[in-house]
């Protein structure tokens, strides 16, 4: 699926808000030249992991390596794009865009007290889980669930994918 910007570079993403607001992306730089993406924002979250190659995945000024197992979460509203940096076949990376409102509805007390701190967040641009990472193996566990149950839309698979989205935000609340 081709990435459509506007003219203030930000993506139109497919996914109704009203009814899941989450988008599974997978294979995105085959189609993407040099295999790389446009600079691009949503208001939306982005998890995105290299699954077989080295990205490097710019957020604002900041360029970040990711290997091969690791994972990033982009907050909402930051410019960013991906590229592939190392062989000699497109990196099938899985991407998913969702809306912090998948988690809790926006005037909620869990939206309020944990997720809005999150939006909120200045310093978190981005936030890296290594898969080296002892700490991190929980959530790059969640985040391949995840893609999992968003590729294969088993039974219940909205709930399951909001479990994990919430227990990354709470894996991220509590130990930033």
């Amino acid at each position: 699926m081709p990435i459509i910007l506007d003219h203030q570079l930000r993506e139109q993403i497919s996914h109704k808000a009203t009814e899941f607001p989450v988008t599974y992306y997978h294979d995105e730089l085959v189609e993407l030249p040099n295999w790389a993406g446009p600079f691009h924002w949503h208001p939306d979250f982005e998890v995105a992991t290299a699954a077989s190659h080295v990205l490097d995945y710019q957020v604002g000024q900041r360029h970040i390596t990711l290997e091969p197992g690791d994972s990033i979460l982009v907050n909402g509203n930051m410019m960013h794009r991906v590229q592939q940096l190392s062989g000699d076949s497109p990196d099938p990376i899985p991407i998913v865009v969702f809306s912090a409102v998948a988690v809790a509805p926006e005037h909620s007390t869990i939206y309020q007290k944990y997720i809005n701190p999150i939006v909120q967040c200045d310093f978190l641009p981005f936030f890296v889980f290594r898969h080296e990472n002892d700490f991190h193996k929980e959530v790059n566990g969640l985040i391949q669930d995840t893609y999992r149950c968003l590729s294969q839309q088993p039974q219940c698979y909205e709930m399951a994918v909001q479990r994990n989205i919430s227990r990354i935000f709470e894996y991220l609340f509590c130990h930033l």
